[in-house]
């Protein structure tokens, strides 16, 4: 085993259930530095919002952020997965239909919601998208500015209520189901599995030199590509089955820990 990349999901995976992540992290990532491996957050979040995370870190980083849409080498964006115009403005009106679902799109420049969403909405927008700005119409401005996803918002229904009323768009758009209240939609064949082979590509290394973990169904990309794929002990069923390997939960710091016994930190 010669790993030379470590891909993290955030949420249920790196950070614990509190939204912390793991104390000893930052000597860890920069142990694995000086050894020539690199770690990459990948996340459903908005880059800007890992990139504030790992603070004194984040230019030694890769990110994979928005479920895989938006790929990063510190600061520099190296890969933006725009989506069909025409998906996002359909899916626009689409939300306009149903009550209690609200929705934020990514662009290059940030993350941008319309003004007749909910409070409960809006804190959960701020909460993963550090850059997030009111619009009046998300219709006018995404019919001039290139959209990466769109994040559709339902508290406690995502699987319920979001997957059946986008399960049309399944063929014009790649949706993964990123939590409980989440669904997001990208690019057809956008994934977080798909960006982690782009930075495979970037560091002219394979996808079996790189190691993986995970939580949720928007990981089983990440986690099939990989060589090394582990599955947190709080991980969904279907998650767990794909995996190569269980570790610790988040609440354990089970990254860290297992991270710390394969290299002998």
């Amino acid at each position: 085993m010669n790993i030379r990349l470590i891909a993290a999901d955030m949420d249920g995976t790196l950070l614990d259930s509190r939204k912390q992540l793991p104390e000893g992290l930052f000597p860890l990532v920069r142990a694995l530095h000086e050894r020539g491996v690199r770690f990459a957050p990948a996340s459903g979040r908005q880059f800007y919002t890992l990139y504030e995370q790992f603070g004194e870190i984040a230019d030694e980083l890769m990110y994979i952020s928005e479920n895989g849409a938006m790929i990063c080498d510190g600061s520099e964006c190296v890969g933006f997965s725009a989506m069909p115009r025409e998906v996002v403005l359909d899916a626009i009106e689409r939300v306009r239909t149903l009550p209690g679902v609200y929705m934020v799109i990514s662009a290059r420049s940030g993350a941008f919601y319309e003004k007749n969403s909910s409070a409960e909405a809006v804190r959960n927008f701020n909460m993963y998208c550090a850059r997030c700005t009111e619009v009046p119409d998300l219709a006018e401005f995404a019919s001039r500015e290139p959209i990466c996803k769109v994040a559709l918002f339902c508290a406690g229904r995502a699987e319920q209520v979001l997957m059946p009323a986008f399960a049309g768009f399944a063929g014009r758009a790649q949706l993964a189901l990123s939590g409980t209240d989440w669904v997001d939609l990208m690019r057809t064949g956008v994934s977080k599995g798909g960006a982690l082979e782009e930075l495979c590509g970037t560091l002219g290394i394979t996808t079996a030199d790189c190691m993986a973990f995970g939580d949720y169904l928007n990981d089983i990309e990440l986690l099939r590509t990989a060589g090394e794929s582990y599955a947190m002990a709080n991980a969904h069923e279907q998650l767990a089955a794909l995996a190569k390997y269980r570790c610790p939960s988040n609440d354990e710091d089970g990254v860290c820990r297992t991270i710390r016994a394969v290299f002998d930190l």
